[in-house]
């Protein structure tokens, strides 16, 4: 838990320091960012689509391209990602998050182990940053705020923290919560009662609603939605 509030709170001091970085020496070019930042070449891309009988348009064909490009990160992520659960070093991090003291005398070292936990992280992370970047074709330290952190720490626990599928599930309800379900019901409200100001707007109330989803997952059901067997096992014993 400390360790979580810790990298949150470093994550936000990295933010503000890159953002301010722009003078009296300009290394990070504060919060106009880096821009224009170029995208790939697609001309394969859009050869391969004309062979399967699609034709794109220039507005259509770096949607498509990003949106496989993400599908194709995202499998092989989770192929990394049970790979490592099922390695040693994911058993020696299973072990450390279980009892530190017990791990040490089974011989694991703690600290290059937790960097390697880290180091892991911090590569999808980076990773996926530069589609990020590129799909957007502008980034700026105020791209990665700390509730864009708290937003994604709010999908692991609401998915099931240890748990893959929990973590594909928690990210996909939480975006369909904030891109579709919020904003129907937000035109809802405008229709049918357009005297309503726009201050109680349930779009802009995202952030509550996420507050209250995770409350009310920590009472009723902590281990999330689908939960790591062994955390499953935990609760139940509990």
């Amino acid at each position: 838990d400390y360790l979580a509030i810790v990298t949150l709170g470093l994550g936000e001091v990295v933010r503000i320091l890159a953002n301010n970085l722009d003078h009296p020496i300009n290394f990070t070019n504060g919060p106009q960012g880096i821009t224009p930042v170029q995208r790939p070449p697609i001309d394969w891309f859009r050869q391969l689509m004309a062979t399967l009988g699609v034709h794109l348009d220039r507005t259509t064909d770096y949607q498509l391209f990003f949106y496989f490009l993400v599908l194709l990160m995202i499998g092989l992520v989770v192929l990394v990602n049970v790979n490592l659960a099922n390695s040693r070093f994911g058993r020696a991090w299973v072990a450390i998050r279980e009892d530190e003291v017990a791990a040490r005398s089974m011989g694991i070292p703690l600290l290059p182990t937790k960097l390697l936990a880290f180091m892991t992280g911090a590569a999808f992370s980076g990773v996926m940053g530069v589609i990020f970047a590129a799909q957007r074709t502008f980034v700026s330290p105020e791209s990665f705020t700390l509730l864009a952190s708290i937003t994604i720490l709010g999908m692991v626990i609401l998915g099931g923290m240890g748990s893959i599928p929990g973590a594909i599930l928690g990210a996909a309800a939480l975006t369909i919560l904030n891109l579709d379900v919020l904003k129907t019901f937000s035109e809802f409200v405008r229709t049918s009662l357009p005297q309503i100001p726009n201050q109680v707007d349930p779009a802009k109330y995202e952030r509550l609603v996420l507050g209250i989803i995770l409350v009310l997952m920590m009472i009723y059901r902590p281990e999330g939605l689908i939960p790591e067997k062994r955390h499953r096992a935990e609760m139940e014993e509990a």
